[in-house]
């Protein structure tokens, strides 16, 4: 039974549980209640005492505190699940180190900067605890069949890849607030899932070109062309864009077909002789092979993962390096495209 600390309290650490159209668990609170038998929430802690009296509402009642270095001293968790402003993410990440926790649980991305995040790697590099960063798709079992799909030839050599995080505007009035509490507009806050997902389907991709609408500090829409550096695979990304609606979706077409797969998506295209022309052949829509929602881990997935590795099993599915990478990747496309000085 390991101790579990719970800092932040916003969507992602506790609101999304209580959205009754969200598959459960929704949010950090929920990912460690899923593990009754190994986790034990020992207390929670916002800089927003009013979380303390909807907690009471929802008839939970936990220790809460202000000051994470308090329930940091008192509680002595075992694991520190850090959902917090990313502002915070260093400061918090590094006292808990510091404190000798055995396993931390970080929420996307892992810092607002690579500047940020160089540091802690530093020091993380020191101790080599188990982190986790929820980049949540990777738990996903349709990413996984997608990815094997491209591994095994379902869908013949792959020719293009198309990503998409469409999303609303952020008024104007925030930009320096979200500037300074998370480090950058959708391609970071959002974004970051993108350029995950990507990485654990292709590895690694060298940047071509790179469009940045922005308006003031905060980047309204990127659009980029990257190649996945192995087989020089064309990808095409757009985030942001001031959509009325969210939605995220990846896209690969194959020699052989084409597979979709996104928030409320999974679509599956094989090549039929054509219904509209002699001689030519379509692309036809067929039933996805599977529906394993069920299996899909989401914000239990950490959970799982840090179980496993403070049971000795090191191969983490999304561990800080990849938390990482998705950083220096994104970093980069700031920078390609002109926006390489945020001010923070």
């Amino acid at each position: 039974m390991y101790k579990v600390l719970l800092i932040g309290l916003g969507n992602a650490g506790l609101f999304y549980e209580f959205d009754p159209k969200r598959r459960k668990p929704a949010s950090h609170y929920g990912g460690i209640k899923a593990f009754p038998d190994e986790l034990r929430l020992v207390g929670v802690c916002d800089i927003d005492e009013s979380k303390k009296f909807f907690l009471k509402k929802k008839g939970i009642d936990l220790p809460f505190f202000e000051n994470y270095k308090e329930a940091i001293d008192s509680l002595k968790p075992d694991i520190v699940t850090i959902a917090s402003w990313t502002k915070t993410h260093e400061e918090i990440f590094t006292y808990s180190l510091k404190e000798g926790v055995k396993g931390i649980i970080l929420e996307k991305p892992i810092a607002r900067n690579l500047k940020e995040a160089d540091r802690m790697k530093a020091l993380w590099e020191k101790k080599k605890i188990p982190v986790v960063v929820n980049h949540e798709r990777r738990w996903d079992t349709r990413y996984e069949f997608l990815r094997e799909s491209i591994y095994n030839g379902r869908i013949g050599v792959v020719k293009t890849v198309y990503g998409k995080v469409l999303l609303g505007k952020i008024p104007k009035k925030f930009h320096s607030l979200f500037l300074d509490l998370e480090g950058g507009g959708p391609l970071l806050h959002d974004g970051t899932h993108m350029i995950d997902i990507l990485f654990f389907i292709f590895k690694d991709f060298e940047i071509k070109d790179v469009f940045i609408e922005r308006e003031g500090k905060i980047e309204k829409r990127v659009i980029a062309l990257m190649y996945e550096k192995s087989n020089k695979i064309p990808i095409f990304i757009e985030v942001g864009g001031e959509r009325d609606y969210f939605h995220f979706s990846v896209e690969v077409e194959g020699t052989k077909g084409k597979i979709v797969v996104g928030n409320g998506i999974s679509e599956l295209y094989e090549v039929r002789e054509s219904r509209l022309y002699t001689g030519f052949k379509d692309l036809v829509k067929v039933p996805f092979p599977f529906n394993k929602l069920d299996e899909t881990r989401a914000f239990d997935g950490p959970y799982y993962e840090i179980l496993k590795a403070l049971n000795g099993k090191d191969d983490l599915n999304s561990g800080f390096i990849d938390g990482y990478k998705a950083l220096k990747l994104i970093e980069k496309l700031y920078e390609s495209g002109g926006m390489k000085k945020r001010s923070l």
